[in-house]
């Protein structure tokens, strides 16, 4: 942070304002913010490859997706399928805020993404099949570039001409907001004018499904495969996989003003905890999640009487879901009985990474539409789920403060609040 400067000066104020997605149901802004407020799935029978051999055959799969449309197809045709998402949904992101393209000042200009498996269900598997077939000789020598997790980012630099700072997390489910806070703690400390920041996964594959079945994370309920996913409803029995990106732009609020931008909404505060409790489960308790609400909070100096929407992981995992729950009851009170909390997830599936990154772009956008996405596939109430979840149909309200969390595996846990910027 630039000394003698509080975060209520314009130039220490980070605002949002570029949106970009590549998920199952929608490949651009407004078609996915569409098909989430509408309750339109995006999962469906996976096509990619054989699910024969395993229980869970649905996901949601990117479909209508070519990369060369946001690269040069000689490059496209190389580049991994998670740095390809990643490129998309930054383009968009630029494209969405008016920005130059390539920028005026590439120094001034940074990204961060996050991802839990990078190339893991794209490159790293042809990899590993042609290691099989044929050996070392067999291997493409750019490979190992476009396997890193750092490749997304590295890709995004390349084809948006930005040459200022950056960095990835990989932080499982809560990189894309890991990414946010790093990007904004970067804006704010006057390295530079214009982040992207996001999360990117492509993990559909025959070798990353099967280890999740073993781990029997994944729902058994493939038919039909929209209704699968079902955050806080009692038939829940498993998070349904699928894959994309998503991007924001984020700049100063005077850099923002300077240039006559639309802003979407303005980062008030990030925290993250973790359960030190194990590397699968999840403590239903909900107290380590509470820990990030409350801090979070108290970072952007706001009071939890002003949260107008909870943006939700919800994933269909029960002891999750219970600590979702338990934490906003822990950190609203009373009131977590009249605020809305919903899972774009029941619609989307879960990305891992590019969740949170999906969270915040439809955050920012029922602040701007004055529109809550629902939770669908809700029928039956779980009775330790108990809030207020928008079943099934979307819910004009006012939303001007909005708490977004993402928990992983490992148990960490994190929130970013977003409001209405006031100018």
């Amino acid at each position: 942070m630039r000394m003698g400067l509080p975060l209520t000066d314009p130039r220490q104020q980070v605002v949002i304002t570029g949106l970009g997605v590549v998920a199952p149901n929608g490949t651009d802004k407004d078609t996915f913010w569409n098909a989430v407020v509408e309750g339109r799935s995006g999962i469906d029978w996976i096509t990619s490859f054989d699910t024969s051999e395993i229980y869970c055959r649905i996901g949601g799969e990117v479909r209508d997706f070519d990369a060369a449309d946001y690269m040069p197809s000689k490059t496209a045709s190389r580049t991994s399928r998670f740095s390809a998402f990643a490129v998309a949904a930054a383009r968009q992101a630029v494209e969405d805020a008016g920005l130059d393209d390539p920028p005026t000042n590439p120094y001034k200009c940074g990204a961060v993404f996050g991802t839990t498996l990078a190339s893991m269900g794209n490159i790293g598997d042809d990899m590993y099949f042609d290691f099989v077939q044929n050996g070392a000789r067999g291997l493409d020598l750019l490979g190992p570039s476009q396997l890193a997790a750092h490749a997304a980012t590295a890709n995004v630099f390349v084809e948006l001409g930005f040459k200022g700072p950056n960095t990835t997390s990989g932080a499982g489910c809560v990189a894309a907001l890991d990414a946010v806070a790093a990007a904004a703690t970067m804006l704010r400390s006057g390295q530079a004018e214009v982040m992207v920041a996001g999360g990117t996964e492509a993990c559909l594959s025959i070798v990353g499904m099967s280890l999740l079945c073993a781990q029997k994370v994944l729902t058994h309920h493939n038919d039909p495969p929209h209704q699968a996913s079902r955050p806080y409803d009692d038939t829940r029995d498993g998070l349904v996989l699928s894959e994309g990106a998503g991007a924001v732009v984020l700049e100063t609020a005077a850099h923002a003003m300077e240039r006559g931008a639309h802003i979407y909404g303005q980062v008030m505060g990030y925290s993250s905890t973790t359960e030190a409790y194990h590397l699968l489960l999840a403590d239903p308790g909900g107290e380590e999640l509470a820990v990030a609400f409350r801090r979070a909070l108290l970072q952007g100096k706001i009071g939890p009487e002003e949260v107008d929407y909870v943006c939700a992981h919800g994933i269909s995992n029960r002891q999750y879901d219970i600590a979702e729950t338990q934490a906003v009851k822990q950190v609203l009170g009373r009131r977590a009985y009249n605020v809305p909390m919903s899972s774009i997830k029941s619609s989307t599936g879960q990305p891992f990474a590019a969740g949170g990154a999906w969270q915040l772009l439809a955050s920012s956008m029922a602040i701007q539409d004055g529109l809550i996405p629902p939770t669908i596939n809700y029928r039956v109430p779980d009775p330790e789920c108990d809030l207020d979840y928008v079943p099934n149909y979307a819910r004009r309200a006012r939303v001007e403060t909005v708490m977004v969390n993402s928990h992983s595996v490992g148990g960490t846990h994190g929130c970013l609040i977003i409001r209405k910027f006031e100018g």
